[in-house]
């Protein structure tokens, strides 16, 4: 996997953003959408082959939970956050907006801006967590750290040695 290999994340999974964003742009700004039908089937079929980025994600909030608990809730959390996202978009496309959908591209085109500055905002947060918890255990000495470890109540990615992932 790319994202392994990388070790990257966050902009690994945006490629998805990335890829449809032009795509998204000709739909819905293309003059000839909907009149030039082979050009557009080739648009369309351009579109529907970005790459996938749920397993990425899946497997970065899963590393990045820490625990078996945390965990748990995450993966709950997400798949609810996934279903959610099908629900709102089988009404992003309404018969009312038929046959050329703009209001509905107009709407696809500012979720997927809106992905990608989550992407980049996820990004930043994790890479500055990881950041300040490195500056806070470099200070430590060696025994300050042996120190920490024996006697912290922090588990899971609330201690000072876990990095997240991002």
């Amino acid at each position: 996997m790319l994202s392994e290999r990388v070790e990257e994340r966050s902009f690994v999974s945006m490629l998805q953003n990335v890829w449809l964003l032009p795509c998204l742009a000709a739909l819905r700004w293309w003059s000839g959408t909907g009149i030039q039908s082979w050009n557009t089937y080739a648009l369309l079929t351009v579109l529907l082959s970005y790459p996938y980025c749920h397993a990425i994600v899946v497997s970065w909030a899963s590393r990045n939970s820490g625990s078996v608990r945390t965990r748990s809730v995450s993966a709950a959390f997400y798949n609810m956050t996934v279903q959610l996202g099908n629900v709102i978009a089988s009404n992003i496309y309404r018969t009312n907006d038929a046959p050329l959908y703009h209001r509905g591209n107009d709407i696809l085109f500012a979720l997927n801006l809106l992905s990608i500055a989550l992407f980049v905002a996820a990004k930043g947060y994790y890479w500055s967590k990881k950041r300040s918890r490195a500056r806070k255990w470099e200070v430590m000495s060696g025994d300050q750290r042996e120190q920490y470890l024996a006697t912290t109540r922090h588990e899971g990615n609330k201690r000072l040695d876990f990095r997240f992932a991002h």
